[in-house]
């Protein structure tokens, strides 16, 4: 009955408002994505597509403003004890799912009359948590829940999954209990993989769950009215919404036909609404720059794929004689940087970068050391010489050239190497393809966190590279709880990548989100899959 009248007095509300609607109040936004995401399951979802979906779809305990605030999401009220432990949430007592009508074909009508009015409880956010340690679900954000008391053993197989710290004494109430003080847990449920999850819907998907708009219920403030994993993905505002903001958009529109050489123009045109560009993009016309964000790295990337690269031993020949000097001139946007973990990245409730200060190792410019480690590789080869091919972007042209002429002049004959000079953007198709071997480039983190970061290279990644010693580092890592653990961690990670010599870091960029200016009010946060539609206006 309540949903029956709000449809009433909406549509009252839609006539007499007809002849005076303000420019934005209803405008439709459009964003382009690189792909379709893979799922919308808020605990299993990986790829930066499906955290900006979730991320507007979906409420958690608590949510952040336009400001990056923390403030209440379905638990209208929390208190922490005086340990700092023990966090108990009040849930608000109408919240409910949004049940769209495509699910009434697919489960049946009963089944889509329960859910038309089913409320959101607290026993939502305990299953959810549950299904995100559970080794079964193998989520790949599960050590972001390792704070939380028995999380860790449970997602190690050590513990019965009923002992996690989680509780719901009765609907409205959650209490969970941490292992330690953790000083950004209430960020921390802002993300994906604390969303709430309805046991008997995830139960009735059949092993679906997230995969289609017909096997996912929200209860954010859009909905997922249609998705098309070829072309396009649609929300729309939830008009059951109990969030603190308003929701200013009808829909927002996602295609999946992101591309650096055409975004800006999109952009210029009014086409797409706001983008993340590349550091190396020009900033298109009729857009603003909402936001600069330092979360890219350039350097010299190493394909470790490569018949010759492979060979660590080659690859630290490569950069123990690298003279550092000749890159001095920093670009634009940019910084020297001796690290590989961008300066976006926290650890934990620290920044890492700021953290690390200068302890970062490096490898030093060593010429003599070169040689020899130069020959040591050429005979775990078994050749005497090694062709090489740099790709290289025109602006830094002469600087690499004086740089080829140390490694020749290091490696001597046996060492044959050129420079191919082509666009940032062809260098990042190529290295994304893995057909190069040297690379002039960068990368961009998708990840607020530097233990993301790093794992996303853990199996290949940009670099190919693979090492058993690494995805032990990186296992570890994923199994700590203190920021004190969290840095030692990252450090150990970080160290092991560069002295492996997998790539040789030189600057520290930014890239920019870019908005038409005919929009305002696109919220991003900490990386480019934390981004809020909630008051984003169209000026038409």
């Amino acid at each position: 009955m309540r949903r029956f009248l709000s449809v009433i007095l909406a549509i009252a509300m839609l006539l007499s408002l007809a002849s005076c609607a303000r420019k934005g109040d209803n405008g439709a936004i459009y964003y382009s994505l690189s792909k379709s995401p893979s799922t919308l399951d808020p605990q299993y979802a990986g790829d930066t597509e499906a955290h900006v979906i979730i991320n507007n779809t979906f409420e958690g305990l608590v949510r952040r403003s336009a400001e990056g605030k923390i403030i209440p999401g379905i638990a209208q009220t929390w208190s922490v004890s005086s340990d700092l432990l023990t966090y108990t949430f009040n849930l608000k007592p109408d919240t409910e799912w949004y049940c769209p009508t495509s699910i009434k074909s697919e489960f049946g009508e009963d089944f889509y009359n329960k859910f038309t009015s089913e409320k959101i409880t607290a026993n939502d956010f305990v299953f959810a948590m549950q299904r995100a340690v559970s080794p079964a679900t193998n989520s790949p954000s599960a050590h972001r829940l390792f704070v939380i008391e028995n999380a860790a053993e449970i997602h190690a197989g050590h513990a019965d999954i009923s002992s996690l710290g989680v509780t719901a004494p009765d609907n409205n109430t959650l209490i969970i209990r941490l292992t330690e003080p953790c000083k950004d847990f209430l960020e921390r449920l802002t993300e994906s993989v604390f969303m709430p999850c309805n046991e008997e819907f995830f139960t009735a998907t059949g092993g679906r769950y997230g995969l289609s708009n017909k096997h996912i219920l929200c209860n954010g403030p859009f909905y997922v009215s249609s998705w098309d994993a070829e072309t396009t993905l649609t929300i729309r505002r939830n008009n059951y919404y109990a969030g603190e903001q308003t929701v200013i958009p009808s829909l927002v529109n996602f295609d999946f036909d992101y591309n650096e050489e055409t975004i800006g123009n999109e952009i210029s045109i009014g086409n797409v609404s706001g983008a993340f560009l590349p550091p190396d993009s020009p900033i298109p016309d009729n857009s603003v720059i909402a936001q600069s964000n330092p979360n890219s790295v350039f350097g010299f990337f190493f394909n470790c794929s490569d018949s010759y690269l492979k060979n660590a031993n080659l690859r630290i020949a490569l950069c123990s004689s690298i003279d550092r000097s000749l890159f001095n001139g920093v670009p634009e946007n940019s910084e020297l940087i001796d690290g590989f973990v961008p300066k976006s990245c926290s650890a934990g409730s620290l920044n890492y970068r700021d953290a690390v200060g200068g302890q970062t190792p490096k490898i030093s410019f060593d010429t003599n050391a070169a040689a020899g480690f130069w020959e040591t590789a050429l005979s775990e080869l078994g050749t005497n010489k090694i062709q090489l091919t740099v790709l290289c972007p025109e602006w830094l042209d002469s600087t690499v050239r004086n740089q080829l002429q140390i490694w020749q002049k290091t490696m001597g004959i046996s060492l044959g190497i050129t420079i191919e000079n082509k666009t940032p953007s062809e260098i990042r198709t190529a290295v994304s393809n893995g057909k190069y071997q040297i690379a002039l480039t960068g990368t961009e983190s998708s990840y607020g966190s530097a233990v993301d970061f790093l794992a996303s290279f853990r199996n290949g990644g940009l670099f190919r590279f693979a090492a058993e010693d690494y995805s032990v580092i990186i296992d570890r890592l994923m199994t700590v709880k203190s920021d004190d653990e969290l840095l030692g961690g990252c450090f150990t990670a970080e160290n092991y990548i560069l002295q492996q010599a997998v790539c040789y870091p030189l600057y520290s960029r930014s890239s920019c989100f870019v908005t038409s200016e005919d929009i305002e009010g696109i919220a991003v946060f900490d990386s480019e899959s934390s981004i809020s539609f909630i008051g984003t206006k169209r000026f038409d």
